[in-house]
């Protein structure tokens, strides 16, 4: 189980041996080697959970843009459709590049599921244009959502990637792992607060922890990948790069049962006590999390990294997890309120997290607006955000995307060619994230 994060600066500056690929010389070189590249990169979907830096990768063979951005479309509409999972993500940003806008253009106008995208972004190095032109392409498109790259790199250095749904990871490394704890269904087992933060939490932590630990012993002592796999020989990928996630879903409905358990009839998202319950949960985990020793993870200073995962909808319980540590839907407050009271949780995840927020139609126009949202987003904590439009046909489900009117074929029965659909079908049912609150201007400018 493995979230490949590989230094793909590589193959631009050495080619690769294994594959027969020389250094590129131009455009047509750089797509072509990439993609196949990205057929022998082995992932926990089969199919590459990173595909690089892509604007900084591009940019040095950009030598005219017309025809330039005919093949760099061509090249993302070929990943959409062989790489058939949008757990795929590539990375743009921080800096304005030709590449960069080239591959935005190509974004909006294919509206494509793969690759996911993120922009690494810094209110200090990132043009206000080249913002506008990725806000205009996230509410269009659902991608690239922001990345908060100062706040990134400050946990993980300036070597890192977005990977998979929005999970930041060591680039030239990964994770080895991922393992997932339902809050909510923690919470149900419990009777009171102190019982689910003191005694049921950090025992049900400790072994989800032991579980990676044997995992790991397995990957590096026993499988041997690390020692005959050509992305490790050829400097791609280094085994003391690699870190693994322990990841929570479900902060919500534990909230929800241990409010309604001290009889006090709110909801996480607007509840002052929530949030204080959520607070000592997360609290207990990180504390938890921090006096493990991890196996073989000195990237990140022996330590598992806290992870705030999508979810899934692959167990009856799955239906009673929200998402992460997110506000149910159909009880999220005004967007002002809504940012206040989610900023607060983002420090727990360095290795990832996000919240999404549905626009109204007319912030097409007011891309202006979309930007200084984010600003102030970052500026209250925030690590990761998405905006996009409420009646787009693709949307961010969780932290992957899709197609409601794919998923509305597959509810059909009839063939899909991603299988992230069926995910988001499931999520659908289980979250209703279709129906998120929508950001029109009543709300966004409503006070907390």
């Amino acid at each position: 189980m493995l979230f490949i994060v590989h230094a793909i600066s590589v193959y631009i500056e050495k080619g690769c041996q294994f594959l027969e690929l020389p250094p590129p010389k131009d455009l047509d070189d750089v797509l072509d080697g990439l993609l196949i590249l990205y057929s022998h990169v082995p992932s926990i979907t089969t199919y590459p959970v990173y595909i690089g830096r892509l604007d900084e990768l591009l940019d040095p063979f950009i030598t005219d843009e017309k025809q330039d951005y005919i093949k760099i479309k061509r090249f993302l509409n070929h990943i959409d459709k062989t790489i058939a999972d949008s757990f795929c993500h590539a990375n743009i940003g921080p800096y304005d590049t030709k590449a960069g806008r080239l591959i935005l253009q190509a974004v909006i106008e294919l509206e494509n599921t793969t690759p996911n995208m993120s922009i690494r972004y810094d209110k200090q190095k990132t043009s206000r244009e080249f913002a506008e032109l990725a806000a205009k392409a996230c509410l269009l498109v659902s991608k690239p959502s922001f990345a908060n790259d100062p706040y990134y790199i400050k946990d993980l250095g300036e070597q890192y990637g977005i990977a998979s749904c929005y999970n930041a990871l060591p680039e030239c490394g990964g994770a080895y792992t991922l393992t997932r704890l339902r809050l909510g269904t923690i919470g149900r087992a419990c009777s009171s607060v102190d019982e689910m933060v003191n005694q049921l939490l950090p025992k049900v932590a400790k072994l989800a922890l032991s579980t990676m630990d044997k995992r790991h012993k397995f990957l590096i002592e026993e499988s041997h990948f690390f020692e005959s796999n050509f992305l490790v020989q050829e400097g791609f990928i280094k085994r003391e790069n690699f870190t693994s996630m322990i990841a929570i879903v479900g902060l919500a409905d534990a909230v929800n049962h241990l409010l309604q358990q001290e009889g006090i009839n709110e909801t996480f998202g607007q509840s002052q006590r929530g949030d204080e319950i959520a607070t000592l949960i997360m609290d207990k985990l990180e504390e938890v999390n921090n006096a493990h020793k991890g196996l073989y993870v000195e990237r990140t200073n022996n330590r598992y990294l806290l992870h705030a995962q999508v979810g899934a909808s692959n167990h009856e319980e799955d239906k009673r997890n929200t998402p992460a540590h997110r506000i149910r839907v159909g009880e999220e407050p005004t967007l002002l309120a809504h940012l206040k009271q989610s900023a607060p949780f983002h420090k727990y995840f360095p290795s990832g997290t996000g919240d999404l927020f549905a626009f109204d139609q007319t912030y097409v126009d007011h891309l202006d607006a979309v930007v200084d949202i984010i600003d102030g987003a970052f500026a209250q904590g925030y690590r990761y955000i998405t905006t996009y439009l409420k009646n787009t046909d693709l949307i961010r489900v969780t932290g992957y995307l899709v197609k409601k009117s794919e998923v509305e074929r597959y509810r059909k029965g009839e063939a899909v060619l991603r299988d992230t659909t069926w995910y988001g079908s499931g999520t659908d049912d289980c979250a209703k994230v279709f129906d998120r609150q929508l950001r029109d201007k009543e709300d966004v400018t409503a006070h907390s």
